[in-house]
């Protein structure tokens, strides 16, 4: 029998045995520790030479599939394809599974030339995928992330077929499609996608959004129009489609397209659709789209002559069939008188709110502008006034007040009422407005340089609108005083004229340019303003010919992108000259590319070119 104390002594050789091992043991964990960092840091510095050894070395200590991969991409990235051959090959005996090994082993027969050798060994790999989902799934991203995107499709659409995986991986090759840039395939992917999966419309939504965004050449925007028009007529009962159609539409500003989807909607019944008839309706109205804002406003008031959008679309409804006339020039005098009718006959059955308002202005509108009946108009506005409003809709019957004065010359009461508007809202984008009338008021009447220091701090006004226009009157009094004071004071006189519609007078003004002041500054102003007389005269092939002697004899001139896109509307509208309009839109977003109005010529010319099709 041992002895206590030999027993003791035995124990303490066994403790040190244990404390010695654990601490090899640490050792050796921290030894692993500092090679995995030491070897990460060189492969992000890009040194794969140094990081590939000690993943090689890490590999052969530890047996790990996460060190070999690292091994393996090192001899890729350094070239080193046939160590990188032997490597896989050597690996796969032992991990015959390994699907990453296997597509990591093709690319390297890619890179070095053996195409035909790669394409075999992938259909070999393809034939050995387990047929489930996530297998193919699987070794479908890693053919993806070898660029194998072709074999990666073959996949997919092979699991797609197999009944007992039940799954169409059209989410899948849709994305793959986009990678490879085939952005028609990739859309009907997507919509393939949406259909199975129609809780999934803002993804998709989002998907084409993201294509749209980064579209280049254009490509895509016809991709999906002419994607979705083809699933709409295919399957019109889909909703999905029928809204993404709408929502497209209003991303290339084609209301009218967007119109017509959204009124099928609405028939079906499955919901209300008259909040976004409304939106419609006002951003076609506030893009001079006239026509599309009176059908949107004319459908809801054909729904019902009440409810909660009764109001805002009769007042839309008037006022847009008034601005589409003023637009054309249509001074028939039986229209007006109709129109008039029409504002009388709603407010009597409405009754007199702010709400109203806007059909108010209109009235008074016709009353001076058309009709010539100032006093009157005058009167509707000043008793309006003695109504409780809101500061911003006072502001408003205040402006369109100081726009007939200085219809009528009474220049002092209007700047006194325009001035008014700038100090009680500041920075209110209708103060922006009536600072811009106040400076178009001064330019008229020849203070040019009060009207100019105004104008250049209106160039950087929020509203696009008002800084274009300030923009261009600046430069159109600035270039003109360089060369000839006497034609800027024609020129002033002559948009004076143009906008008490005293066109007689203005004409002969500007006639007074071309023969007195003629230079590469005041003659395409005389031609675009006598142009603009022409339309309001219906003359519109006399409209035409002005419109291309500014942008074809001074492509130059500040004026000539507007002259173009004026023409082409023109062509378009007025002279059904498709063809040519179509040249006007393509002119302007080749050669003038950072005038305002590019969108709308490129969205205009791939609408016609479908058109014309």
């Amino acid at each position: 029998m041992k002895s206590p104390r030999f027993l003791r002594f035995f124990a303490m050789i066994i403790m040190c045995f244990v404390m010695s091992l654990q601490s090899i043991v640490a050792q050796n964990g921290n030894q692993r520790q500092i090679d995995e960092r030491l070897a990460r840091e060189f492969y992000y510095k890009k040194d794969y030479e140094k990081a590939r050894d000690i993943y090689k070395n890490l590999y052969d200590n530890y047996n790990q599939v996460q060190y070999f991969n690292q091994y393996a991409d090192c001899l890729i990235l350094t070239g080193d394809y046939d160590a990188a051959e032997k490597a896989f090959k050597s690996f796969l005996k032992k991990n015959p599974q390994n699907w990453k090994s296997h597509i990591d082993l093709a690319y390297v027969y890619s890179q070095q030339g053996e195409n035909d050798k790669a394409r075999k060994y992938i259909n070999k790999i393809l034939k050995d995928v387990p047929e489930t989902k996530s297998a193919i799934f699987e070794v479908a991203n890693l053919l993806r992330s070898k660029n194998f995107n072709d074999q990666a499709l073959d996949l997919f659409n092979k699991g797609a077929k197999n009944p007992n995986i039940n799954y169409s991986f059209n989410l899948e090759k849709a994305y793959t499609y986009n990678s490879m840039l085939d952005f028609e395939n990739a859309t009907e992917c997507y919509l393939l996608y949406l259909k199975e999966q129609p809780e999934q419309y803002e993804m998709v939504k989002n998907r084409f959004r993201v294509m749209m965004m980064y579209d280049i050449n254009g490509n895509v925007d016809d991709v999906i129009r002419m994607a979705l028009l083809k699933k709409t007529q295919e399957d019109p009962e889909n909703e999905e489609f029928s809204s993404l159609l709408m929502w497209y539409s209003l991303q290339q500003q084609d209301y009218e397209l967007a119109l017509m989807q959204l009124k099928a909607l609405d028939r079906r019944g499955d919901g209300d659709y008259e909040r976004d008839l409304i939106y419609i309706a006002q951003i076609a109205g506030d893009n001079r789209q006239y026509d599309i804002a009176v059908d949107a406003y004319d459908y809801i008031l054909k729904k019902s002559n009440e409810g909660v959008y009764y109001v805002q679309a009769t007042v839309g409804f008037i006022k847009n069939s008034y601005e589409k006339a003023v637009t054309e020039g249509n001074h028939d005098k039986k229209f007006y008188e109709n129109l008039s009718k029409k504002i009388d006959d709603a407010l009597e059955k409405i009754g007199f709110s702010s709400d109203m308002i806007p059909l108010v202005l209109v009235q008074a509108d016709i009353m001076a502008f058309e009709m010539q009946h100032y006093d009157e108009a005058k009167a509707l506005l000043n008793n309006v006034l003695e109504m409780n409003m809101p500061p911003k809709t006072k502001a408003e019957v205040k402006m369109k007040l100081a726009d007939i004065y200085l219809l009528t010359d009474e220049v002092w009461e209007a700047t006194l009422l325009y001035s008014q508007i700038e100090k009680s809202l500041k920075n209110e984008p209708i103060a922006h407005e009536a600072r811009f009338k106040n400076a178009q008021l001064r330019y008229f009447i020849g203070e040019f340089e009060w009207a100019n220091a105004a104008l250049n701090i209106l160039k950087s006004a929020t509203s696009k609108l008002i800084a274009n226009d300030a923009m261009t009157l600046s430069l159109t009094i600035s270039d003109n005083l360089e060369y000839d004071t006497i034609g800027l004071q024609r020129i002033a006189k002559a948009d004076y004229y143009i906008y008490q519609h005293r066109y007689a007078l203005a004409n002969q003004m500007l006639d007074s340019v071309v023969a007195y002041n003629p230079n590469e500054v005041s003659l395409p102003n005389a031609f675009y303003r006598k142009a603009k007389i022409a339309l309001n005269s219906g003359d519109y092939e006399l409209v035409d010919s002005l419109y291309k002697r500014v942008y074809e004899g001074y492509a130059d001139s500040y004026i000539a992108d507007e002259a173009l896109i004026e023409d082409a509307l023109l062509l378009e509208n007025q002279l059904n000259r498709k063809e040519e309009a179509m040249e006007c839109y393509s002119q302007l977003f080749d050669y003038y590319t950072a005038s305002v109005y590019v969108a709308q010529a490129r969205k205009s010319y791939r609408r016609l070119r479908d058109e014309l099709k």
